[in-house]
């Protein structure tokens, strides 16, 4: 009878274990994300903020990467780049 109980006691220690385990990666998985929507959301900030200064009329002379960058991942529309830089250079005369 003292067997089947070890192996009880085993198993019980092995799944609780597993299931502490399986928590913190949980967790650790939900950080990472929450971090990489807060990185893109400064990201696209900074996209926009670029654009409306590329709008205004306030070139600089990394414009073009930096905003087929943001075009790249998504963080704005080409239309909206387009847009922009054709009022920009309404604006410069």
């Amino acid at each position: 009878m003292d067997g089947w109980l070890k192996g009880l006691i085993a198993v019980t220690c092995l799944a609780v274990i597993g299931g502490i385990g399986y928590f913190i990666l949980a967790d650790r998985n939900d950080r990472q994300k929450a971090v990489n929507v807060d990185r893109q959301q400064v990201d696209a900030a900074y996209c926009r903020e670029r654009l409306s200064q590329i709008r205004s009329g306030k070139l600089s002379a990394d414009d073009i990467p930096v905003v087929d960058n943001c075009v790249l991942n998504s963080l704005l529309k080409q239309s909206d780049v387009i847009d922009a830089f054709q009022a920009g250079s309404q604006r410069r005369g």
